[in-house]
């Protein structure tokens, strides 16, 4: 197999960063007949992705089944390993937005739950000036000629939900308090500095972000982990278990089946698309 990726970031402009936590260019180039394969891993960030080379396939990890393909998929938190991706021979690229954890939301008027472990084909979405948008994207080589054509779209976006779609404060702040730290703290702990009560703040929250703050919480904990052990391979998971305040070796073991669907011992970084 040789593939060849690059990937550029950069921040969006002040004020769309209430709701935009960063655009990504990722370019993929497979040289040969091999395809590349990847499975999708967790993630707590959700995002607007916009497919601008050569497509790809999607494939249930349980079915077998071959998802069609779409130019722009919208995507919210995915909890577990559902599919994995195949890229054949060409130039792959894809332009993401990926958004703050109520971004989404606040972005389209949408529960975020909808898109919960989903990648949803952008079209079936009534988001005006959504199709007009793709297709300028389409023509576009680089990250900056992308920011161009989006941001426009999301400003304009952004004032015209600004008195129909309200965000909770709470839940602004409960997010941005679970990713201070490595291991964030318990959602029970925080429950009195966010006036509410933990049943409205736990509906708020899969209203504005799409899955419950404890849900959350374990995958941003679990997100953090694997990034640790990525700098530091050397690591062993019962040391990592221990650091990242897991009750014990087998509490993370049940994290890794539940969001990755492997053990620790069988995990593979470069088998994830991460």
């Amino acid at each position: 197999m040789s593939a060849f990726s690059t990937v550029r970031k950069k921040l969006p402009a002040t004020v769309l960063q209430p709701i935009v936590k960063e655009y990504v260019y990722r370019r993929v180039r497979v040289n040969n007949a091999l395809p590349v394969v990847k499975a999708m891993p967790l993630r707590w960030v959700s995002s607007i992705d916009f497919f601008t080379g050569a497509p790809y396939e999607t494939i249930h990890c349980e079915t077998g089944a071959v998802i069609p393909f779409a130019r722009c998929t919208i995507r919210g938190p995915r909890t577990h390993k559902k599919n994995y991706i195949r890229i054949h021979s060409g130039d792959f690229s894809v332009f993401s937005i990926r958004l703050q954890p109520a971004g989404l939301y606040r972005l389209l008027g949408i529960p975020a739950a909808a898109f919960t472990d989903e990648a949803v084909d952008a079209a079936c979405i009534p988001v005006p000036g959504m199709e007009a948008l793709v297709e300028q994207l389409m023509v576009c080589t680089d990250i900056d000629s992308c920011i161009a054509v989006v941001e426009p779209f999301l400003l304009s976006r952004l004032q015209k939900n600004e008195a129909r779609v309200r965000g909770s404060v709470a839940v602004q702040k409960l997010a941005a308090i679970l990713h201070t730290r490595p291991v964030p703290p318990a959602i029970k702990s925080l429950q009195q500095q966010l006036a509410l009560s933990l049943r409205q703040l736990e509906r708020n929250f899969v209203k504005e972000v799409g899955v419950t703050p404890k849900v959350y919480s374990r995958m941003v904990r679990f997100t953090n982990l694997l990034a640790y052990r990525k700098e530091h391979p050397q690591c062993s998971w019962a040391s990592l278990a221990y650091e990242f305040n897991y009750a014990d070796q087998m509490h993370l073991i049940k994290d890794f089946k539940a969001f990755l669907g492997v053990n620790p011992s069988a995990f593979v970084m470069e088998d994830f698309a991460f």
